[in-house]
């Protein structure tokens, strides 16, 4: 049987009481200030080039991101403060953004530099903030004062290719948490057998169950770490790291198992609210392989991105499924079926999931075991009290599965 404790600054406090606050992402709300004390990633950095501005929604509000034209990259906001025009259609300018309306120029530190047409510049600044790279993703922090450590986590500890991928699900960033936390939806979300343990059948139940009851949970001093039992007497841990972000192994998406690679992965998986119904799901992961065999795999990688954008979107198939106009029977030659059945989950709960209806059961303990952790922090933050401070990994706890 998986066991669940957990202290609580206040034992009378349970999840339910903050289910209300579980989804919000607003600044000021009670969500979205503990959202704020952490940094989260909002882009790949293959995605923004040198020289390239972007806009980026995050928690409800709306930045501007920019490469400048060395390599760093900028966070600042969403409009000129002259006539508010949308700063990621302007001009960067070394490590400096020029608004395309009237030639306004602010650099890194935010403060104006020229313009144009006026002459001078007085005490002209725009808010920016921190801004970093780490595992082929961008991570900014928007929550003022200074910032807590980076990195959030951890990098990988053998040789290999780091590769990251991103996809839109447009449902509230908890659920999709809390599914990733969530080890036995894989038996009938996955049921295909391709990628999530052995065909449907007995010995597919009979696989799960063996992990189901030897899961165990335990906060830590960094996270929430699973333990179970795997594979004929391997230990496996598993960590969720507050507010959004879970290391676990993970395995290689359809296509690229049918062909090349590990069937397994050592990952990180991020969800990054974009507003209260919307998030952008993040992974990085290691491929652990080198020199001729990491070349090889490179050009297998670039031949399946060619599959997938010649196929539907996941979101497209996912939103066919939830209309009743396809089934998961029709969609197994997808290259990311894997993701359409997880979206056909979640995005099936509704945009914000109405939590005080469920039906809990055993299988629900490490989601339990979460939203305690979540409501703890949570009535803390209510009551004017600090959140715990959370210590960030320095090395990857005993018992995780790695490629060494």
């Amino acid at each position: 049987m998986s066991t669940a404790t957990i202290e609580s600054h206040d034992a009378t406090v349970q999840p339910e009481d903050y289910f209300d606050h579980f989804w919000e992402t607003k600044p000021g709300t009670l969500g979205g200030r503990y959202l704020r004390q952490f940094w989260h990633p909002v882009m790949r950095s293959v995605d923004l080039p040198a020289g390239r501005a972007k806009p980026v929604r995050l928690m409800s509000e709306d930045y501007t991101l920019y490469r400048g034209d060395g390599g760093k990259v900028h966070l600042t906001v969403h409009r000129c403060p002259h006539r508010k025009v949308q700063l990621s259609v302007g001009y960067v300018e070394g490590d400096s953004i020029r608004c395309m309306y009237h030639g306004w120029k602010f650099g890194a530190d935010g403060r104006c530099t020229e313009r144009p047409a006026e002459g001078g510049t007085g005490s002209i600044a725009i808010e920016t903030y921190p801004a970093e790279e780490y595992l082929g993703l961008i991570y900014v922090y928007v929550g003022g004062g200074a910032p807590p450590a980076f990195p959030p986590y951890p990098g990988f500890f053998v040789d290999g290719v780091v590769e990251t991928y991103s996809a839109h699900f447009p449902c509230n960033y908890v659920q999709s948490y809390e599914n990733d936390w969530d080890l036995y939806h894989a038996n009938f979300t996955h049921r295909t057998g391709e990628i999530h343990g052995p065909a449907a059948g007995p010995g597919r139940t009979d696989f799960f169950m063996g992990m189901f009851k030897s899961t165990q949970f335990a906060e830590t001093d960094y996270g929430i770490v699973r333990t179970m039992t795997v594979l004929g007497g391997m230990t496996n841990a598993a960590i969720l790291l507050l507010p959004t972000t879970v290391r676990l192994l993970i395995p290689t998406f359809n296509e690229q198992s049918r062909h090349t690679g590990p069937s397994l992965r050592e990952t990180y998986l991020i969800h990054t609210p974009i507003d209260d119904e919307n998030h952008t799901a993040f992974l990085t992961q290691l491929v652990p392989v080198t020199g001729a065999a990491a070349q090889a795999y490179h050009a297998e990688y670039q031949r399946v991105q060619e599959i997938r954008k010649s196929r539907p979107s996941t979101l497209a198939m996912a939103e066919k499924g939830l209309a009743g106009e396809m089934s998961v029977a029709d969609m197994k030659d997808h290259p990311m079926l894997v993701e359409i059945e997880d979206m056909l989950t979640q995005l099936g709960q509704g945009r914000i999931v109405e939590r005080r209806g469920e039906k809990l059961g055993r299988t629900d303990n490490g989601v339990v075991f979460y939203r305690r952790v979540l409501a703890r922090e949570l009535h803390a933050l209510a009551q004017g009290r600090p959140t715990k401070p959370w210590v960030y990994m320095n090395k990857v706890p005993e018992g995780t599965t790695t490629f060494s």
